[in-house]
């Protein structure tokens, strides 16, 4: 059976985006401040699986611990696709969690398995993230508590937007980017400001930079993750280049 592997990487829907505190503390005003990470939830990557590769196509393989040394155990889980009568597993591991070690250690596994897959693996290209911090709270808000050591006051936070590139383009009011649009791009892009410049990698990296600039760090290379908005945006910026010699964070050579 055959399927269209690149939709395993589409980006996810916000429902099924889970944002964890990353650190937080109190400042030297005395407010408490927090940074969130986004992860994609085990749940979701298993329904991506049965819609792209249909449920009879794909497979955990049983989860194997290790005890690496005392007190250090990796929890290794596989995901197996049936691609073309073959059936190909790429693995990887995690750490038992505090609360239901083995749930979620597996669950931990399973989504760094679902990575190499590129399942929700554009979500390492999102920074950690400030996230808006209330002593109320109320819906919409997250409850957590400081550390013993940073006076183990409690505060709740609220999830913050994603952004467009990191969303399900919308089908029916935003079209596709395709491929020949973004080497198009690349051409105008190196005659403005990379005329002379043969290194594919410093063109690659150079072009990379030039559009992260406009709408801040993405997966350049991944074709689901482009939108409209982004296209406009960098041509924009080549056709208000007056002097690409000039100083500028989006010019990567002289």
């Amino acid at each position: 059976m055959s399927f269209d592997m690149t939709k395993l990487a589409e980006p996810f829907p916000a429902g099924d985006i889970e944002w964890r505190v990353s650190r937080s503390g109190v400042n030297k005003k005395g407010d408490i401040f927090c940074f969130v990470l986004a992860y994609i939830t085990a749940r979701a990557i298993a329904n991506r699986l049965d819609a792209v590769c249909g449920p009879a196509n794909w497979a955990n393989t049983p989860l194997k611990v290790t005890e690496l040394r005392a007190g250090i155990v990796a929890m290794e889980v596989g995901i197996s696709i049936n691609i073309d009568g073959v059936w190909v597993t790429k693995h990887d591991v995690s750490e038992p969690t505090h609360i239901e070690p083995a749930k979620g250690g597996f669950s931990g596994a399973m989504k760094r398995a679902g990575a190499q897959w590129g399942i929700g693996r554009y979500l390492y290209h999102l920074d950690e993230t400030f996230a808006e911090v209330s002593e109320k709270g109320g819906k919409g808000w997250e409850y957590a508590r400081l550390t013993e050591k940073q006076g183990g006051g409690t505060y709740y936070w609220k999830p913050p937007s994603l952004p467009a590139w990191a969303l399900p383009r919308a089908e029916e009011s935003e079209p596709a980017v395709s491929m020949a649009a973004i080497n198009d791009l690349k051409g105008r892009w190196k005659a403005m400001f990379a005329p002379k410049e043969k290194n594919r990698q410093a063109l690659a990296e150079g072009f990379r930079n030039f559009a992260q600039s406009i709408v801040g760090p993405f997966p350049v290379d991944e074709l689901s993750c482009w939108t409209q908005q982004i296209m406009d945006g960098c041509l924009k910026r080549i056709s208000e280049t007056k002097d690409p010699r000039g100083p500028s964070s989006d010019v990567p050579f002289e």
